[in-house]
């Protein structure tokens, strides 16, 4: 090659740093094929750094669990008209697929990992994006009721939170296993703030916002009580949080994502039979001061948003946080809905679905990243 092609060729080449910046814009499924280019790329995309980097850039996703064999993937078309592009995908992980059962539960996902409880005291941790799923066994077997997954970013490790579940009538708990998933670390800690309530939840998750950890608690008539316990990934220390009074009948959904990020509930209001939604006020350090009602849509909002006649109870299935959106998936009788209510604009949408809701049980959202999953060694 001539000097003068070989300088041609330099000033086409894009400098390392720009070819970086367009590279963490590039979806998971892309990258997975550009691994072949080269080995710098192929070093590339397994680096911490860029896959932080990249999981600024990456979609969000709407999930539903099919867990025999396939999931939903969703989103939202860019049409006037709010419509959910709904596509069956099979759950390709190996040996592993015959865990992922009904009885499969999600504790929770973050950067893109969901963490799952199969039976007989197996975690497991997967990112849909890479089909990778790995198998996770604790060091101790106990029974556990609620349960949690998370990042505490000052050890940069994943944590599951496992609050143990007591034997006998009154199963009051009042010690919770944490796992560090990176470091292979696992302690056991106090958290006597439950010994007054009756813990009747079993393998319930947790709602992750930031780097804490929420659950409904429950008094002795499995009522939903005025009070939420938190989880401080970083502290690693359970408190007390005031929950509304009203947030709703049975178990209302505990939620993340709306009015900045913050907590949220939306439940079936006892009084109108309507959705009832609040939305927390945390302090500085994640906690929560107080809550205010943002919304109480009616039976008469809904069947004209639905345009379904509402002769008995409505149930709701799932609620999650979209583009800045409630979604809402309620079954009216027989039929299935997702509802979209835009909080700015005070508006409720019929979102049309692609495929049918009928079998969809609850909803989650994820973002698609590189982020691998973490095999822990435990040290005991």
């Amino acid at each position: 090659m001539s000097s003068r092609n070989l300088k041609m060729r330099r000033r086409r080449e894009l400098p390392f740093e720009l070819v970086v910046e367009i590279l963490t814009r590039v979806p998971v499924k892309d990258l997975m094929r550009f691994r072949c280019v080269c080995k710098s790329w192929r070093s590339l995309f397994k680096e911490e750094r860029f896959c932080r980097q990249h999981m600024t850039h990456a979609p969000t996703r709407i999930v539903s669990f099919h867990f025999e064999d396939t999931l939903l993937l969703g989103r939202f078309s860019e049409s006037a008209k709010p419509e959910m592009i709904l596509e069956e995908v099979n759950i390709n992980v190996g040996d592993d697929s015959r865990l992922l059962n009904d009885a499969t539960v999600v504790l929770g996902h973050c950067h893109g990992l969901f963490c799952l409880y199969f039976e007989n005291n197996t975690f497991g941790l997967w990112n849909p994006s890479l089909r990778e799923l790995r198998t996770i066994h604790p060091p101790y077997r106990y029974n556990w009721y609620e349960m949690g997954f998370g990042y505490d970013h000052s050890s940069q490790d994943y944590k599951i939170v496992l609050v143990l579940k007591m034997q006998g009538r009154r199963s009051r708990s009042s010690q919770a296993l944490v796992l560090s998933l990176k470091s292979g670390a696992s302690r056991m800690i106090d958290c006597l703030c439950l010994e007054n309530f009756d813990m009747i939840h079993d393998t319930i998750s947790g709602t992750l916002v930031g780097e804490i950890i929420f659950w409904q608690l429950c008094d002795d008539n499995v009522k939903v009580t005025d009070k939420l316990l938190s989880f401080d990934l970083v502290s690693e220390t359970f408190n007390l949080c005031p929950c509304p009074s009203n947030c709703g009948k049975g178990l209302p959904q505990v939620i993340a994502g709306l009015r900045g990020g913050g907590l949220c509930t939306v439940g079936v209001d006892d009084m109108s039979g309507g959705l009832i939604v609040w939305s927390a006020q945390h302090d500085a350090g994640g906690g929560i001061k107080s809550w205010s009602k943002i919304c109480n849509l009616s039976l008469g909002i809904l069947e004209i948003s639905t345009s379904c006649r509402i002769d008995d109870k409505i149930w709701l299935s799932s609620a999650v946080t979209y583009a800045g959106l409630l979604l809402a998936l309620v079954k009216f009788g027989r039929e299935s809905k997702l509802l979209s209510y835009n909080l700015e604009e005070k508006s409720l949408t019929n979102v049309e679905t692609s495929l049918s809701l009928s079998t969809c049980e609850f909803l989650e959202t994820y973002v698609e990243t590189l982020v691998p999953v973490p095999i822990p060694e435990w040290k005991l």
